[in-house]
């Protein structure tokens, strides 16, 4: 108990902030500094989405963790965020038909950025249609004029390739593998990644425990902070996060950050990179 009630304490502080409900959205709308992106597929977002919301697609695009390949991602970020006007005192929402990969994506893109006021809705898209409130087809576009976006890259939610090896020999940091079983034990894995299994050392739990059953939400702070502690999975620790391609690992990248675990990275790059880079370890 000794053990377990500063990780409470700690979780319980700042688990309200990474997902924000329906009530708090639906009374924030008019506020002029809120931007709300949909992080769905292009073709479900003109089927209906929430008015004033901007399509976003920040799940498709591949990261590299070389310095060409960060080069690439600042670029998309600037561009992408510039083009929508966004500032750095904006309020910004992201969501999805629930609490998914797309969301936690674009959420930990955003975050990346040096944004601080963003968060997802709990219960996404089906959450706002269970309480009745209006949808639209009609695209939105930016209310703002295109800027210059101001990238403030936060080194300390990324991991690279080169970090990942080096931390995985140190004991004050674990690598999380979420993907599921059959990946994490080489057993199965995308057609794009030669190499099956995973990386040396990881811990693996599966990004789908850190959801509710319905997928609406993270699980309650309490049963999280206990599945973790069972992993060793605590706040004093370097933790990170990795999948096949960073978005179910921004999942649990955003649970873990949501609870108030300090140390948390996720390497955005994942297994893709991982795999085709032959010089690194695999098991």
């Amino acid at each position: 108990m000794r053990i377990l009630l500063p990780v409470m304490v700690l979780m319980s502080a700042a688990y309200a902030q990474t997902l924000m409900n329906v009530e708090w959205l639906e009374k924030s709308r008019a506020d002029p500094k809120l931007i709300i992106l949909d992080a769905r597929p292009e073709a479900d977002y003109a089927k209906g989405h929430i008015p004033g919301a901007i399509s976003i697609n920040a799940y498709d695009n591949m990261v590299e963790s070389t310095p060409e390949g960060e080069k690439v991602l600042h670029q998309w970020l600037t561009d992408t965020f510039g083009r929508l006007g966004i500032a750095p005192d904006d309020k910004v929402i992201v969501y999805e038909e629930k609490v998914g990969m797309r969301a936690a994506r674009a959420f930990w893109m955003l975050s990346y950025t040096g944004l601080t006021a963003v968060c997802m809705l709990e219960g996404g898209l089906e959450a706002w249609k269970a309480r009745g409130l209006p949808l639209t087809t009609e695209a939105t576009r930016s209310p703002r004029s295109p800027s210059r976006f101001k990238l403030r890259p936060q080194k300390k939610y990324v991991a690279s390739a080169p970090e990942v090896a080096a931390l995985g020999k140190e004991r004050k940091t674990l690598i999380l593998d979420v993907r599921t079983r059959e990946e994490f034990e080489g057993k199965s894995g995308s057609e794009c990644c030669p190499r099956h299994g995973r990386i040396p050392g990881a811990v693996w739990i599966e990004w789908t425990e850190f959801l509710s059953a319905d997928r609406t939400s993270f699980q309650a702070p309490e049963k999280l902070g206990i599945m973790l502690l069972e992993k060793g999975i605590t706040p004093d620790r370097q933790i990170v996060t990795y999948c096949h391609r960073g978005a179910r690992s921004a999942v649990v990248w955003a649970a873990l950050d949501s609870l108030g675990y300090p140390k948390v990275k996720n390497y955005i790059a994942s297994w893709h990179e991982w795999a085709n880079r032959k010089e690194l370890p695999a098991e």
